[in-house]
């Protein structure tokens, strides 16, 4: 049984079994990049492969469970990591028992039963579409919202504008009339991209990732994404070029739960449309805070906010920020508050900065040289290293408003 430690920038997920005691990965079978619940629906015909790690009480997981669980379906015993088609719309279920002889000591995590569901639905009906994964976050955390703008993601059926030459990774959802998901096998299905009048053609997913599909377009160009899978061709989206120019107005929503986490600038169109890609500037008018790019496949709307410049306390303190966003004429600010908390456990090393902070430059009017702190050029290395899961979260909105449109 190996041990790994469950690291931000690895993108942990939480258990997702029935009754919350393990994790169970379904690869290739794709359902979402934030949730893949038990019950969840797939295609019929896709392939699943249940390999299961059981959560301990440091943050780490246990991977590996065969000494502890024996695994069945309907009563036929299986391995960890052992795949099935799924033929049958009732689907399979994957029971998982404890093991008396465990040689693991119990102090690190509960053994306790638990089953694994997937159930089966046909291909007729359904459709693909875009999966804006960290505002799937958002709602996957939606406890912690204290409220959540209702179109930051366009519909199913609304083009995609896309700032021309910026590089975005998406994954892909199927989904049926209601928008509700359903998995489908990464082995089995293709993302075809057409663009004016040539043929489609198959779009490799980002190198090092297996769903994660890059999208593109030129200036003056549209595409069209579709999804052949299950034996049909599905629509995903239209991407349409749309310049810069057309943006009409900026504004920040911001993650903030124990701490600032990070923030999107929803840059739209005079019809209020959404547009993404747009180079958006960000800096600090109050306070003091790492702000960080999360990856090459994430625009500069997104970013990481990390309360990494300021020694943790000694007791519980209140901290605040003023975020400023700016694209051209158009700008944002939006107020912070968190309660930092002092570590749970003293280390020995001193307390190092992160080298993305950055320190408020004053209200909007100033010459925009103020103290910056450490702003280093070199911050796409330091957003990875923070972890981009924080990142995910970009879309929890947080405290007081100080607008200056443009």
């Amino acid at each position: 049984m190996l041990a790994t430690a469950c690291l931000a920038a690895s993108g942990c997920t939480g258990p997702n079994s029935e009754d919350g005691h393990l994790h169970v990965s379904l690869r290739p079978l794709f359902y979402s990049a934030v949730h893949q619940p038990s019950g969840l629906r797939a295609l019929l015909g896709s392939k699943v492969c249940f390999d299961a790690g059981i959560p301990a009480s440091d943050d780490t997981w246990f991977e590996g469970i065969e000494a502890c669980y024996d695994m069945a379906i309907a009563g036929v015993p299986i391995a960890d990591g052992d795949c099935v088609i799924l033929d049958q719309p009732s689907g399979v279920r994957i029971d998982y028992t404890p093991r008396a002889d465990c040689p693991f000591d119990e102090a690190e995590f509960e053994l306790l039963p638990d089953r694994f569901r997937v159930e089966g639905v046909p291909v007729d009906g359904l459709r693909a579409r875009l999966e804006w994964h960290m505002e799937h976050w958002a709602e996957h955390l939606a406890e912690r919202l204290s409220s959540r703008p209702a179109d930051l993601i366009p519909g199913a059926d609304e083009p995609l504008r896309l700032v021309p030459d910026v590089l975005v990774g998406f994954p892909i959802n199927v989904i049926d009339a209601a928008g509700e998901r359903v998995g489908w096998d990464l082995s089995q299905g293709r993302v075809l991209e057409a663009k004016g009048g040539d043929p489609a053609r198959t779009l490799a997913p980002i190198e090092d990732t297996d769903a994660l599909w890059p999208v593109r377009v030129g200036a003056g160009e549209q595409s069209t994404l579709t999804l052949e899978v299950a034996g049909a061709v599905l629509p995903v989206a239209t991407v349409v070029a749309t310049p810069v120019e057309q943006a009409a107005s900026l504004e920040i929503v911001a993650a903030v739960g124990d701490e600032p986490f990070g923030a999107r600038a929803i840059v739209r169109d005079g019809e209020g449309r959404v547009i993404l890609g747009a180079p958006v500037e960000w800096s600090l008018v109050e306070g003091e805070l790492a702000l960080m790019p999360v990856d090459d496949f994430t625009p500069p709307e997104y970013t990481i906010v990390a309360d990494d410049c300021v020694p943790p306390p000694t007791a519980a303190e209140s901290r605040r920020a003023v975020l400023r966003a700016r694209l051209g004429e158009l700008s944002d600010e939006l107020e912070i508050e968190w309660t930092a908390m002092p570590p749970e456990e003293v280390r020995d090393e001193p307390f190092s900065p992160n080298p993305a902070c950055q320190r408020g430059t004053g209200p909007a009017g100033d010459d925009g040289l103020g103290d910056r702190g450490c702003n280093c050029a070199s911050t796409a290395g330091a957003g990875g290293g923070s972890g981009a899961w924080l990142a995910a979260l970009a879309l929890m909105l947080g405290a007081r408003r100080r607008r200056s449109g443009g």
